[in-house]
């Protein structure tokens, strides 16, 4: 029994060592950690895989409705053109007129390139877009209106 108590009032001093000391009455009190505001994020490889497969769809997705409906149909009509002159390419071909073939194929090649660019574009503002996601709220937040000579517009 006495060897219980022992026990027991070894446990008792380990546990009242094992606690941390209460601060001192002159050590300064820490406020408690404020959170920042979480702010909704977008994917940036989602952002460039659907820019990438719709046209416009980055944008779309990023929520830049008005470079979607610039974006979208420049892919689109320059698409449809390089299809045309390949078309045109072909029969111009079929008919053996070999003029009439090059005049074709090399429009078909500038429209190529031209929508390839407009897609490199488009996924690169997708890209850039989703990381930038939020930014706007999130600038107003922190700045506030008025503060450091700022108007808020947005």
């Amino acid at each position: 029994m006495r060897s219980h108590a022992l026990l027991f009032g070894a446990g008792l001093a380990a546990m009242a060592v094992a606690q941390p000391a209460a601060p001192p009455e002159s050590a300064p009190v820490r406020p408690p950690a404020v959170q920042a505001p979480v702010f909704p994020q977008k994917s940036p490889g989602r952002a460039v895989l659907l820019s990438f497969l719709l046209p416009g769809g980055g944008q779309v997705y990023t929520g830049n409705w008005w470079k979607a409906a610039f974006i979208a149909p420049a892919e689109v009509t320059l698409g449809y053109f390089a299809v045309k002159e390949h078309i045109a390419a072909s029969d111009a071909d079929a008919r053996g007129d070999s003029v009439a073939y090059l005049r074709h194929r090399d429009h078909r090649t500038a429209f190529l390139w031209w929508t390839g660019a407009v897609l490199a574009f488009s996924m690169a503002d997708a890209y850039v877009s989703a990381q930038m996601y939020g930014f706007d709220r999130e600038i107003r937040l922190t700045l506030g209106p008025l503060r450091a000579g700022l108007e808020v517009g947005l």
